[in-house]
């Protein structure tokens, strides 16, 4: 209570002090209203852009049960739109006549899964007219133009909701005297901890009705809002008033625009349903999930569609199911977009000026054994829609981000659309030319390779895997005779390695590079020895003119040179005794590796921590335990859709193959390479449910063993001290990039973080030796342990963990151990490890368990298949398994080698899909035999996974490898990949000659473009079958010698494996291996991703 009391008493201060600021430096033009609503979203203002004598010509609220965003149209003197929150909610416009101003606002508010969002909103005119949007709850407030103000603009915080809302006030005529400013005044802190306080601003209206204490608490002042998003600026000037009812009144404050964000922080610019389009700052184009099947064939907009286009209309060709789809551009290059057939009956929607397509809803359902499209609608910015087709059961709705519309589609198609997702296109024409970021990432243009030279004999071999940019050749020896035997590039720098090819015959020549020197053309001759094609002579020539040669010149010969800005990185080609062909792998000198270690922001939410090492999925992934495994299955959920990772089959959902079963085999995965058998088990089923029962069931045993013998003490110490580890990393965080923060600020932002609401409080209850209470509502003394800790760790820092005495004083002078067992010297040498990645992942069991939980709660009549399809889709299984998991690895590589690493962060996640199952299943299923569903989550939770935070996570992994089975679970918590080749982000890997060679890279930024360069040195013509999950996905004819490019979207293929194999004429004509697959992963990416392979294909 103390705590508060000074809190407030120092925010009192704070605040007058503000005033005072603003008060010698005001805009008289513009004032602010208070704020109604809570602290969450992201800040938006629209300050920086209104100005005095604005025509203000139309105003729209987009609501459902609660305020989803809001417009504001402004004519005069410069056309725009101020757009705030989601797209959600439906439209609702009022048209301001001449001379009509806005002049008040009323604002409802309530709770909203544990946030405040503002759930209806009113606005009068001057004119009498009125709109009104949502759901009138119990604690409301008014804010009224002072005399010859008009609303001009808002401000606040925001994501696909409106979740605070104050109103710009802007002077109606262009200058005018602006009321008086009163700074507020008798200021002051009750004994309970309320702030009381009067104030007046001349001429403004602060009418708060009805406001609940917890509303009130929540609502923070303009001033709140700067510091704790770190915008303020030494020339934001603002004066606040404070009232009774714990709401604010801000005047004269200025700052700068920052537009909406999406709940997960993006920040994007709003969609205007006016002929003025908002700005954009996003790419020119963005794709949607898709919906439907693997079939027909494979069309795409997204390289036609650009950002400013108009849409003229769109028409939908329909009978049972979707025929046809057109969309008619006539902006800026007139162009229409045809898929499908031409059945069907046609519905055309014509669209007005300034209207576009802002969403598309869409069913589908099996016709022929094949998935097809059989429903759409499509809703307008002005509220139009058309639609098409027969509902089905199965369907899914994208939405236009903010300041996008619909510009083109993807998909697959034939006669009908088999397979459908929308090409969204900025509003606004965005360069898409111009970057301005200054991070190193990979390029498809830093490797160049040279022609082969010679014969297709011998074995295909590469270089490409073991390239660095950064590497400097320290030598290069050629081994001949008559003909080229060997030829050998020696690797000084970052690391030694030696690129060897071809035999043991001949005689050594060798040439040593200076300093600087680089190798810039390869010269060959080649002929005919046995009816084979070899390699009979080589001379290579460096940047400083010295050369070296070997073997017998002849008339066949060619010159390969470096382009510019490039040397030679390593070779291509095939040998065996001696070199039979070679072509050379140029590489630009000034590209720049990027490293596994490189420190990375976390996707993560649930990790304490703000960075880690990049995101790769790494050579382990892929690599088979066995020589096959069973697929699992589970149901449909009550929609008939299934979770994440898996496929239908029938009546029920199955497992995708994962990365190290990547062929599939009628119920049965098997490894890379392999042949599928011409018969599948039938009995499988059984094997899978006892195999799986086995491997769920043994999670928690098998931990819950060691837990027993662990020392309770060294546990406890291990969980207080990981939670103020992270909180003194957040508050120092929040010093850095907010240097105004005060001890009382810190305190503010500091008790709104999950680090203190519930890891804290769970440490405590671990080191008290009482359970976790269902719904985490935790008891006075905990919480009054959990406010002295925090008041330590701000003010002493990490002097307070830099000793195991000063955390034993620590704890026992807060009350948070009872009891220890152990010595000072024991708990010295837990803190000397300064490890926390053991303490992240029983932190990460806490999340998962409460996430579930609130599953359950909100629906509390759900299907465990419901369940598990939302808890597969959700962002502790999206992105904080793979961020937390990931951010081991960096712990791990401290002395373990990157394959051990690898394989102990493929083993982490593996077993929290293990556990995630157990709960999922418990959770929902309570046959009479369990304790209570709530508390028995809560308890195997604390049982079974707080060892994980005093152990080495190589021995967490020893101890999961006993209870997880070969059965085909998806490959699953990889996350949003980084930057990288991809061997090294997307674990590509070959087997056989087939596809020796290839490479490519993946960038999470991009076009959401999958682009395969099929580059034949084959003699025979081939087929190359696409396989995604599993599945056949498409085929690909190349021929002899020639360059074939197949493009698909990442969206289509996300989330799943793609597996390359390739068949060429066998007997009678049939089909016949072709000697080679090639495999990796296809991850999402939340900003667009790009991935582009060059698909070598060799003879074998």
């Amino acid at each position: 209570m103390v705590l508060r009391v000074v809190l407030v008493a120092l925010q009192a201060l704070a605040f007058v002090a503000f005033v005072a600021v603003a008060l010698a430096a005001s805009d008289d033009t513009v004032q602010l209203s208070e704020t109604f609503g809570g602290p969450h979203g992201t800040e938006f203002s629209d300050q920086a852009s209104v100005v005095a004598g604005e025509t203000v010509s139309f105003i729209t609220i987009r609501t459902g049960e609660r305020v989803d965003g809001i417009s504001l149209g402004v004519s005069a003197p410069t056309a725009q739109t101020f757009t705030h929150g989601g797209t959600g909610g439906t439209d609702n416009t009022l048209t301001l006549g001449t001379g009509e101003y806005i002049t008040s606002v009323v604002a409802h508010w309530d709770k909203k899964d544990g946030h405040t969002r503002i759930f209806y909103l009113s606005f009068t005119t001057s004119a009498g007219n009125s709109i009104s949007g949502g759901t009138q709850t119990d604690s409301t407030g008014s804010a009224t133009a002072p005399d010859g103000y008009q609303l001009a603009g808002f401000y606040g915080r925001g994501g696909d909701e409106i979740d605070l809302l104050g109103a710009i006030w802007a002077s109606i005529a262009g200058t005018m005297e602006s009321p008086a400013t009163v700074a507020p005044a008798n200021i002051s802190a009750s004994a309970d901890g309320k702030t009381a306080s009067s104030a007046s601003a001349a001429q403004a209206t602060t009418v708060p009705t009805t406001t609940s204490a917890s509303s009130a608490q929540e609502s923070p002042t303009q001033a709140e809002i700067y510091a704790s998003s770190g915008s303020a600026t030494a020339s934001s000037t603002g004066s606040v008033a404070i009232t009774s009812s714990g709401s604010t009144a801000a005047v004269n404050s200025t700052t700068s625009s920052t537009g909406s964000a999406t709940d997960d922080g993006t920040l994007t610019t709003p969609e205007s349903p006016s002929t003025t389009a908002p700005t954009t700052s996003g790419p020119a184009t963005q794709l949607s999930q898709t919906f439907g099947g693997p079939h027909g064939t494979e069309f795409s907009d997204l390289t036609l569609a650009t950002s400013g286009q108009t849409i003229t209309s769109i028409t939908v060709r329909a009978g049972d199911r979707i025929d046809g789809l057109t969309l008619v551009v006539s902006a800026p290059t007139a162009q229409t977009f045809t898929h499908g057939g031409t059945g069907g009956t046609e519905n055309t929607l014509t669209l007005g000026a300034g209207e576009y397509i802002t969403s598309m809803e869409a069913h589908w359902g099996q016709k022929d054994g094949h998935t097809r499209i059989f429903y759409l609608s499509f809703g307008t910015s002005a509220g139009n829609s058309i639609t098409g087709g027969t509902q089905t059961d199965e369907s899914g709705s994208a939405s236009a981000p903010d300041g996008y519309q619909l510009g083109g589609f993807f998909g697959r198609d034939g006669d009908e659309i088999d397979l459908l997702g929308v090409v969204w296109t900025s509003i606004v024409v965005v360069d898409d030319t111009a970057t301005s970021s200054a991070a190193a990432t990979v390029s498809d243009s830093d490797i160049v390779l040279s022609d082969l030279y010679g014969g297709p004999h011998g074995v295909a071999f590469s270089d490409i895997d073991s390239i660095k940019f950064a590497q400097r050749a320290s030598s290069i020896t050629v081994r001949s005779g008559e003909r080229v035997d060997a030829v050998t590039l020696n690797v000084a720098t970052p690391t030694e390695v030696t690129m060897n090819h071809g035999g043991s015959g001949g005689t050594e020549n060798t040439l040593t590079l200076g300093a600087g020197e680089y190798i810039t053309s390869m010269e060959a001759h080649w002929g005919k020895k046995d009816d084979h094609t070899r390699v009979f002579y080589l001379n290579f020539v460096t940047s400083a003119g010295n050369s070296i040669s070997g073997g017998t010149q002849t008339d066949d010969k060619a010159t390969a040179t470096a382009p510019d800005g490039f040397q030679l990185g390593g070779f291509y080609g095939r040998a065996e005794d001696e070199v039979d062909q070679l072509g050379a792998i140029w590489t630009r000198m000034s590209a720049v590796d990027l490293v596994l270690t490189d420190e990375q922001e976390s996707s993560g939410s649930s990790l304490m921590y703000g960075t880690t090492i990049r995101n790769w999925v790494g050579s382990t992934v892929g690599v088979a335990s066995d020589t096959a495994c069973y697929r699992k299955s589970v149901d449909y959920n009550s929609t008939n859709i299934c979770p994440l990772g898996y496929g239908k089959d029938g009546d029920d959902c199955i497992a995708q193959c994962p990365m190290a079963y990547p062929v599939s085999c009628s119920l049965e995965c098997i490894p890379q390479n392999d042949d599928c058998a011409l018969e599948t088990l039938s009995k499988i089923g059984s094997v899978v449910a006892v195999a799986l029962n086995a491997a769920s069931g043994g999670v928690f045993g098998e931990i819950l063993a060691v837990y027993k013998t662990a020392k309770w003490a060294v546990t406890c110490v291990a969980n207080i001290v990981t939670v103020i580890r992270g909180l003194i990393f957040y508050l120092r965080y929040r010093q850095t990039t907010a240097p105004e923060g005060d001890t009382a600020e810190l305190l503010t932002v500091a008790y709104q973080t999950d680090v203190v609401v519930y890891d804290l409080p769970v440490a405590v209850c671990t080191c008290l030796g009482i359970q976790v209470p269902s719904g985490a509502k935790f008891a006075d003394t905990v919480l009054k342990i959990v406010e002295g800790i925090v008041k330590q760790a701000i003010t002493n820092g990490d002097e307070i963990i830099s000793t195991g005495e000063n955390v034993l004083n620590l704890l026992t002078g807060a009350g948070a151990l009872n009891s220890t067992d152990s010595t000072v010297d024991e708990l010295q040498d837990l803190i000397d490890t300064n490890s926390s990645c053991g303490y992240e992942l029983k932190r990460l069991t806490d999340h998962v368990v409460r996430s579930v939980n609130e599953i359950r709660n909100t629906t509390p009549d759900a299907l465990v298949d419901d369940i598990r399809v939302t808890v597969y889709q959700s962002s502790i299984v999206m992105n904080d398994i793979p961020a937390v998991t990931n951010y081991c690895m960096k712990e791990l590589l401290g002395n373990k080698t990157i394959t051990a690493a690898f394989e102990t962060r493929d083993m982490l996640r593996k077993t929290f899909g293990v556990i995630i199952d157990e709960l999922v299943e418990t959770g929902t299923t309570d046959m009479g035999k369990d304790v209570a569903e709530d508390e028995y989550m809560l308890k195997v939770a604390n049982m079974g996974l707080v060892v994980l935070s005093t152990i080495d996570p190589t021995g967490i992994a020893y101890m999961a490898s006993q209870f997880v089975q070969p059965i085909c679970g998806p490959t699953a918590y990889l996350g949003e990949i980084d930057d990288g080749r991809l061997y090294d982000a997307l674990g590509l890997t070959t087997v056989d000659e087939a596809f020796t060679g290839s490479y490519g890279t993946w960038t999470k930024t991009g076009d959401g473009v999958v682009h395969l360069i099929f580059e034949s040195v084959d003699t025979e013509d081939v087929t190359v079958v696409v396989h995604s999950g599993g599945d056949k996905y498409a085929e690909v004819d190349v021929a002899a010698g020639d360059t074939v490019t197949w493009d698909a979207t990442v969206p289509e293929l996300q989330d799943k494996n793609m597996y390359l194999d390739r068949w060429r004429p066998g007997l009678l004509g049939l089909p016949g291996s072709g000697g080679g697959s090639l495999l990796l992963w296809i991850p999402r990416s939340s900003e667009g991703g790009h991935l582009e392979m060059h698909v070598r294909i060799n003879v074998s």
